[in-house]
């Protein structure tokens, strides 16, 4: 009876940890990238670290505190790899999410009323942003290196999962360079770009790349695609206008 009544305390003891809003790569999608206007706090820590230690009540006890609006999803470092994909190189590590969009980040451990503060200035920001690009996303194109130097694989891994990053830099291997091998790379980054997250801009970078490439029949119908994006959004449609009208001439 002794070690039943030890088990059963011993259950009831571990009941507050297991209440723990614990999250894996898995589970990503149904929690923390919910469209629900609601603030959400990913924590990074792992059992080792010590000032995750000095944080856990503190998260725990905002995450049930209801005058505070979010709700904190503790993930381990150990078990899981978004955060290699989102390059947390330190922990404990706060991401303040809204409908799956990353409104901030910040690190170290803090004092309970100033990570208070911190939910509290995020929830008031206006939603925009990246998406969070947590998954890892499996791609059906294969990254390869341009020309350029600083153009190799090894550089280009790191923002193989950012659609903007990955957009940006296509769109400055379009302004900047002509080796065919330099466009070649940057149309696979674009076009992953897409695969990650469609926007309008990126769309353009497409449809530009492609018309550098010699592909006009390709880049006109990207090009149409993208001003119907852009006016569906209310986005500036001159560029694309401009590219519509030279492949048309």
């Amino acid at each position: 009876m002794r070690q039943i009544l030890l088990s059963f305390f011993a259950l009831v003891i571990t009941i507050p940890t297991l209440a723990q809003n614990w999250v894996t790569d898995e589970s990503m999608e149904e929690t923390v990238m919910l469209e629900d206007n609601q603030l959400k706090v990913l924590y990074f820590t792992a059992s080792w670290c010590g000032p995750c230690r000095y944080m856990k009540p503190i998260m725990q006890d905002i995450d049930e505190d209801e005058t505070v609006d979010t709700t904190v999803y503790f993930m381990d470092t150990d078990s899981n790899i978004a955060d290699d994909i989102l390059k947390v190189n330190s922990i404990p590590a706060y991401f303040f999410i809204k409908n799956g969009r990353v409104l901030g980040r910040t690190g170290s451990a803090v004092k309970r009323e100033d990570m208070v503060d911190m939910i509290e200035r995020h929830d008031d920001m206006t939603i925009e942003g990246n998406l969070l690009a947590y998954r890892g996303k499996p791609s059906k194109h294969e990254l390869i290196a341009g020309a350029n130097p600083k153009l190799t694989v090894e550089n280009l891994e790191t923002i193989w999962y950012d659609a903007h990053q990955l957009n940006a830099l296509s769109w400055k291997i379009y302004q900047k360079l002509t080796d065919p091998q330099d466009i070649a790379c940057a149309l696979i980054l674009i076009q992953r770009s897409i695969e990650l997250e469609e926007f309008t801009s990126n769309l353009e970078t497409y449809a530009h790349l492609l018309a550098k490439n010699g592909e006009n029949r390709k880049a006109l119908k990207m090009a149409k695609k993208a001003k119907r994006k852009a006016e569906k959004n209310n986005e500036f449609t001159g560029i694309i206008e401009e590219l519509i009208t030279k492949l048309e001439a």
